[in-house]
């Protein structure tokens, strides 16, 4: 797996151009060369964070926001991604408003209409679950219904989430090898969100799975810290690339 850092984890930082630039150098000279983007703030335009990303070196494989924000603004995120080389356009957490047999049908009407939309402008939709997306609602799973229906759609997974799930993380991604074309190393310690790798999270053959899976970008995030964010993400993604068997 190729790794990287998801920038969602510097939102705080990243309300100008100016702060965008000093954030994407640090995160360049920290050793992170490809990331995943997401919380820029709109306020900065999109050509700007696109000459941004090509000045500093670093490489976007994906845009990511909540499906019902990336719905709202469609054209954003395809253009950001366009401009910035992006295959992914990511979206995350099934809306509340599906959260029924009849209403996931409604989801998977939507979803596939927004990945037509995509393959028109060279790219392809990624789904990212959150907790919920993973309990059941009038008899379903939200997410599996949606994997069902659609089975062209791939996966973007945040371990975190799909822990606090109680599923067991390896099983869960064995069962969809194939399917999942990113994750998103999370770690938590006591309620509190730390660098990969210092948590309480069980990460035995978690990366292994992942890369036997077929899934070709690992990100660290951590979208809050009680010190230097920047200190934070070296750290877990020197952990990271000493998971993997392929490193970058």
């Amino acid at each position: 797996m190729e790794t990287g850092i998801q920038v969602s984890s510097l939102k705080p930082l990243l309300t100008s151009p100016e702060q965008v630039e000093t954030a994407f150098l640090k995160l360049r000279n920290i050793g992170c060369r490809t990331v995943q983007l997401q919380w820029i703030d709109p306020a900065v335009p999109v050509e700007t964070i696109a000459e941004i990303t090509e000045k500093t070196g670093l490489h976007s494989v994906s845009v990511q926001d909540f499906y019902e924000t990336v719905r709202t603004h469609p054209d954003y995120y395809i253009r950001l991604n366009a401009l910035t080389g992006g295959e992914w356009c990511c979206v995350s957490r099934i809306p509340e408003r599906f959260r029924t047999r009849e209403g996931m049908k409604e989801c998977v009407r939507e979803f596939r209409a927004f990945a037509d939309t995509l393959e028109k402008h060279h790219q392809r939709l990624c789904f990212h679950p959150v907790t919920a997306d993973y309990q059941t609602y009038d008899g379903i799973v939200p997410v599996d219904e949606l994997l069902e229906n659609m089975p062209e759609m791939q996966l973007c997974i945040d371990l975190y989430h799909l822990n606090r799930s109680g599923r067991k993380m390896t099983d869960w991604i064995e069962a969809h090898a194939g399917r999942i074309c990113m994750v998103h190393f999370k770690d938590e310690k006591d309620g509190v969100l730390v660098p990969s790798g210092q948590g309480n999270t069980d990460w035995s053959g978690v990366a292994h799975a992942c890369e036997k899976a077929g899934a070709d970008y690992a990100f660290v995030e951590q979208e809050t810290w009680t010190r230097d964010p920047f200190d934070c993400l070296q750290e877990a993604l020197v952990w990271l690339k000493g998971q993997v068997s392929i490193r970058s």
